[in-house]
């Protein structure tokens, strides 16, 4: 996945938010990955995805009313969703 920016030059407090997750598809498998981020001082966030079901990259924008968060496969328009890391944390 290529991002619009380096994870290792990043510098604190540039981000409000940015989360890096692997996702599993209806049979439990880890396929695909989507990476979070909102800038600080914005509502929008932006992600980049690959989507588990499809297994389609894409990326887009959204804002993010309450958790857990979800989009929409721009390819396939299945609904992902990033579970909460301590409940991700509490099943393995």
């Amino acid at each position: 996945m290529k991002l619009p920016f380096d994870m290792k030059n990043i510098k604190p407090g540039e981000f409000a938010y940015l989360t890096k997750r692997k996702l599993e598809n209806k049979q439990k498998e880890i396929e695909g990955e989507i990476v979070v981020w909102r800038k600080q001082g914005n509502e929008e966030s932006e992600f980049v995805v690959k989507c588990p079901f499809c297994l389609e990259e894409s990326s887009g924008k959204t804002v993010f009313t309450k958790r857990p968060y979800r989009i929409r496969c721009p390819v396939c328009n299945k609904s992902i969703t990033l579970s909460k890391l301590t409940k991700s944390a509490k099943k393995r």
